[in-house]
């Protein structure tokens, strides 16, 4: 609908007399009938707008935002339609520049391209604990349960849409008392390393089975334990029973070790047919480690985490182990990680294979049935003497064999542990702190920035009112501590006074930059070279940014600006159902489709290589359950490999990956609406607006007779809808072939019918003409667009780094940015060095 917004824009321009009328040369008022008056003059107001409304003595934040909207739409060439007269190239040129000069003008006094205050988010704060304290906050997660970030564009640390309530007021109180508690080690003395070894016989199971087992962890003979399902997510696992009912007894490093293998995955019995399992891939051990003493508690499945998988030899044991740190009273166990449902499984192969185990007297009688009295009489004498047989005797099914479990610990890298020497030093006795040098130096740290004296003298004053009060020195420090923690100037990016100077200051800009990079808080590093006053140097930037990205902390911001850009954190949000897509949740793909993204822009990251490749690429990074799913054929483990794309898998960049195109359905059926918004919004930076709210939503076709192409011809014929949906649409048809969770596919489903449902579709068109019959075509179109990318992309990350939306006086060094990087080679890396170089990212 923008060029409705453009019809308005000029026209109030051509009745106000506006600057650019009265300067330029150029005649607006003729571009205006020649090329807008068709579909937005008199009684044609297509797109239901309304102009004369509208007042023309001046230009309000709206008008100024929908003007926007319409020079993007003709520098786009989406303005006039395809099928209406086309101005000339210097017609076009002309009007956007006369338009654009105004706009400046009207800009100047904007504070739009400010940002806004803006808090820590979840993530944020989370690292920042994690490296102000030294503290594993893998182990507590100090933000488990915060409010989620209210985000703006897929975005959560945008300072406009952020807000601050009595009820996360109190959630940071709890989390800094939490974690300061757990970082102090005062009064404790080293514990002693030791070692427990648990065998079959100390560790969950049952000693048999008879004819109907629901679960199968059984001991044979206290020589090993036998897994014969896989159902990780229930509270049923493979643990040290009586040690589950304390935990470890100390919080610490703890070597885990498991004895195990892999157990008639090649050759057992049965047909593969019989089992929902992929024999293709290897038996997979998981290892979790569950926060409270006793898994089989009510709620005991909450707050488990899955640190390690691994991929099992066939039929030959080995001891496969992780070393993690453990809070005390957690408890690891171990299970099949991708073994199948256990639920009717294995009954079935029994009711198949031995049915004179699951039902002896009903066997008998069918085989007197089919094989007269003798046989019958013969029979009834055998069920007799297997009365009492145990499916557990004769099941010779897949399964995981566990021999021994090990956990050693605690270790520490050194005494007292890292975060109590990150606050206090080595002194373990609070009387023998220097308080004063206590409390500035983790103020400082926390703030960010060099402080004077009397920005945290009030903190040392209320930490010794509480020791003369009574309490001791230890909880009285913790408190001062925590206030700290708890006060806007920690929770806050400090990024500088509106009413002063725009630029960042050394200090503020090394908080923009971590926050940027690594999603957390400067290191000592950045830090000196902030006290130096170094970081107005462009060159220095850059080698910080080299620095940073070379850390294994900036794993994060790849995660993180995927999730926002992408939208990846929706990943889930809308679960595929389970009965149509089980190898959703029997592979783990959800975590697998991100992990290939993540390696994915990893690898472009550390290779510099093109950001081109997001659109199209030769290589994408799977493991073997994402290679099952792409169709790909060879031997591949849990880990990720990068391979090379054969022309028949239909993959290559963002538009091929599983993630992608599963975030953009709901987990039942797909919506090119969906999946062509996600394109305008997230590669073209072209978004539509939102739709009408009078428009009734298209009704599924739940018989399978109709296409969604067929059925959203109807929004076609709304005059509200069409506008829209012709730039919308087309994109996402040359993605239905791909279903729900990403495969692909030719036909849609036939929904009940036999056979396969009609043939998709994938034919479409950008409102400049160009046109595509699928989805490598498309993803050709859109390579031909590369110039809007790029300023998309760099729109992107620069949100990413300051918190805040680009506007229009952003533009201009936008597109320098997005040309600095073209004369080297469209480089990743390039790019995000040249963003954090550019005055909008060193500015508030």
């Amino acid at each position: 609908m923008i060029h409705q917004y453009l019809l308005a824009t000029v026209l109030i321009m051509l009745m106000s007399g506006g600057s650019w009328a009265q300067e330029s040369s150029f005649k607006a008022d003729s571009f205006f009938k020649d090329f807008c008056f068709k579909c937005h003059a008199g009684s044609a107001q297509k797109g239901d707008r309304q102009f004369d409304t509208i007042d023309l003595t001046s230009l309000n934040e709206q008008d100024l935002s929908l003007l926007e909207e319409a020079i993007n739409a003709i520098n786009r060439g989406d303005m006039p339609p395809s099928k209406s007269p086309q101005p000339s190239d210097a017609e076009r040129r002309m009007f956007v520049a006369s338009i654009e000069k105004e706009l400046k003008n009207q800009h100047l006094n904007s504070t739009d391209n400010t940002t806004i205050l803006r808090r820590m988010t979840r993530d944020e704060y989370r690292n920042t604990i994690r490296d102000l304290l030294d503290f594993n906050t893998n182990a507590f997660d100090p933000t488990a349960d915060f409010p989620s970030d209210s985000r703006t564009d897929g975005f959560a640390n945008v300072g406009r849409s952020q807000v601050l309530s009595d009820f996360q007021l109190k959630k940071y109180m709890k989390a800094a008392q939490g974690v300061l508690e757990r970082a102090s080690y005062f009064g404790y003395e080293k514990p002693d390393s030791k070692l427990v070894q648990f065998m079959p016989e100390q560790m969950s199971h049952k000693d048999k089975y008879d004819r109907a087992p629901v679960l199968w962890i059984l001991n044979v003979d206290n020589q090993h334990l036998d897994i014969g399902h896989g159902q990780p997510v229930e509270r049923h696992a493979t643990y040290p029973r009586a040690f589950s009912k304390t935990g470890v007894p100390h919080d610490g490093y703890y070597d885990i070790r498991v004895k195990a293998s892999a157990i008639n995955r090649l050759d057992h019995p049965y047909a593969d047919k019989d089992f929902e399992y992929d024999f293709r891939q290897p038996m997979k051990l998981g290892m979790w480690i569950a926060p409270t003493p006793d898994l089989l508690i009510k709620g005991a499945s909450e707050g488990r985490r899955l640190i390690k998988v691994f991929d099992l030899v066939d039929e030959e044991a080995r001891v496969y182990s992780a070393t993690v740190w453990l809070t005390k009273g957690s408890t690891p166990f171990v299970h099949w990680v991708n073994g199948f449902s256990s639920k009717g499984t294995i009954r079935k192969v029994g009711e198949k294979y031995h049915p004179e185990v699951m039902r002896p007297k009903q066997y008998a009688e069918d085989m007197a049935k089919n094989g007269g009295v003798e046989a019958g009489r013969q029979l009834k004498e055998r069920a007799k003497n297997t009365k009492n047989r145990l499916l557990s005797e004769v099941y010779d099914g897949p399964r995981v064999r566990i021999f021994s479990m090990e956990i050693e610990g605690p270790h520490y890298t050194s005494w007292p542990p890292e975060s109590h020497q990150k606050i206090y030093g080595k002194t373990m006795r609070p009387e023998d702190l220097d308080l004063e040098s206590t409390i500035s130096r983790f103020a400082q740290r926390a703030f960010r920035r060099k402080l004077e004296p009397e920005e945290f003298e009030h903190y040392i004053q209320f930490v010794k009112q509480k020791i003369t009060n009574g309490q001791t020195a230890d909880e009285a420090i913790r408190l001062g501590l925590a206030a700290i923690l708890t006060s806007p100037r920690f929770l806050y990016l400090d990024e500088g006074d509106e009413n002063q100077n725009t630029a960042l200051s050394s200090f503020e800009l090394a908080s923009r930059l971590s926050y940027f990079i690594w999603n957390s808080m400067p290191d000592d590093e950045l830090f000196r070279i902030a006290r130096e006053n170094r970081l107005d140097e462009p060159n220095v930037i850059r080698e910080q940014v080299e620095r940073m990205l070379q850390d294994p902390k900036s794993s994060v911001f790849i995660e993180n600006f995927a999730d926002s850009w992408l939208r990846l954190n929706e990943l889930g949000s809308m679960p595929p159902d389970s009965k149509t897509f089980k190898s959703y949740y029997r592979h783990r793909l959800e975590s697998a489709m991100k992990q290939e993204t993540y390696h994915f822009l990893q690898d472009l990251l550390k290779e510099n290589s093109s950001i081109f490749e997001l659109l199209n690429s030769q290589h994408t990074f799977v493991n073997d359950s994402l290679a099952t799913h792409y169709g790909l054929e060879g031997e591949f483990g849990e880990g990720f490999q990068k391979i090379s794309i054969p022309e028949s898998l239909h993959r290559g960049g963002l538009l091929g990956q599983a993630s992608v195109l599963t975030v953009t359905a709901n987990g039942v059926e797909t919506s090119p609406v969906t999946r062509g918004v996600w394109i305008l919004e997230n590669l073209l930076g072209s978004p539509p607006s939102p739709p009408p709210p009078d428009v009734e939503p298209i009704e599924p076709d739940t018989r399978g007779t109709t296409t969604i192409r067929e059925q959203l011809l109807k929004h076609r014929h709304v005059t509200a809808c069409a506008d829209c949906h012709s730039k919308i649409d087309p994109l996402g048809f040359a993605l239905e072939f791909y279903d729900p969770i990403g495969s692909y596919r030719s036909n849609y489903p036939a929904k009940g019918l036999r056979g396969k449902g009609k043939q998709i579709d994938g034919t479409g068109n950008f409102p400049d003409g160009d046109s595509f019959n699928n989805e490598f075509e498309l993803k050709l179109s859109l390579m031909s667009r590369k110039k809007q990318f790029a300023k998309t992309l760099v729109e992107k990350l620069l949100i990413f780094g300051t918190g805040r939306a680009v506007s229009f006086q952003d533009h201009q060094e936008i597109e320098q940015i997005a040309q600095s990087i073209d004369t080297t080679g469209n480089g990743f890396r390039d790019l995000v060095k040249s963003v954090a170089t550019s005055q909008i990212f060193r500015s508030r």
